[in-house]
């Protein structure tokens, strides 16, 4: 009868002929331990059922992992990304550390230089806001790889992001400059903020990607109504036009619409007829 030695050896001379050695392979190892483990611990469940036969046991148990070679590269895999993921957390904190540090360094330095302290504010609250866009970045990334369900979650994310890189560039403006209705930078941001949402939608091919723009493309006009307005492009008795002219252009999308599904209909009937 075996020795439970004679058994190791066993189960170990079959992963290494699996899994042959490489020096160095941290996840080579861990995995071959994982398996032994797991061969060990089955074997002792089926011994302990009644079946004292050691080689039958032995030939089952090596039976349950006919491709060890093809569970590694799975398992690798796995592995690589979840060590990715840790040391990418790492550096992000790491760079996070440095960069905010940074960030104050610089805004002291420029500050006690300058003494213009009424200026200086905005390296901090500017660098801060992208610093979080930078983290919500992130997010959005990993919403969107996720199913549709969740990209909603990756809008609101992506929303926001456009929404503070835009009150990023107004501080900016009103803390350096006197150009005056530097408020428009926000309702240009908003406008960003609804063509990115509706690329969003129309680039992961959402079904109401439509009906977003639809929306969407009144409502950018009545912003862009007030810019051009406001900023005296345009006699705001002129200007108004900007909005009725949206309503074609949704007629003009619906119209597009219909007729692209009355195409592909007549498509899927030639087909069935031809079979």
């Amino acid at each position: 009868m075996k020795t439970k030695e004679d058994v190791l050896e066993t189960y170990i001379d079959y992963i290494n002929s699996q899994l042959p050695d490489k020096p160095g392979d941290k996840i080579l190892y861990k995995y071959k331990k994982k398996i032994l483990d797991e061969m060990t611990l089955r074997a002792n469940e089926v011994t302990s059922r009644g079946l004292g036969d050691s080689d039958v046991v032995d030939d089952l148990i090596i039976s349950e992992y006919p491709d060890l070679e093809k569970e590694y590269k799975a398992y690798h895999k796995k592995e690589t990304a979840a060590m990715n993921r840790k040391r990418n957390i790492i550096y992000n904190l790491v760079g996070s550390a440095i960069y905010l540090l940074t960030l104050v360094t610089v805004y002291l330095g420029v500050s006690f230089a300058t003494h213009n302290w009424g200026m200086t504010w905005a390296i901090v609250v500017d660098g801060v806001l992208i610093w979080v866009v930078y983290l919500l970045s992130f997010g959005v990334r990993k919403f969107a790889s996720m199913k549709k369900i969740f990209h909603i979650f990756a809008r609101i994310l992506l929303a926001g992001s456009v929404m503070i890189m835009g009150v990023a560039a107004f501080l900016l403006v009103i803390a350096i400059t006197d150009i005056p209705r530097s408020w428009l930078i926000l309702i240009i941001t908003l406008i960003g903020m609804f063509v990115t949402d509706g690329a969003f939608c129309s680039l992961n091919k959402h079904r109401l990607a439509i009906f977003y723009w639809l929306l969407y493309i009144p409502v950018i006009s009545v912003f862009l109504f007030v810019i051009i307005g406001a900023a005296g492009l345009m006699a705001w008795n002129v200007a108004w036009i900007i909005i009725p002219l949206s309503l074609i252009i949704d007629a003009v999308i619906i119209l597009m619409a219909i007729a692209k599904n009355k195409v592909e209909k007549l498509e899927v009937d030639d087909e069935w007829n031809e079979d």
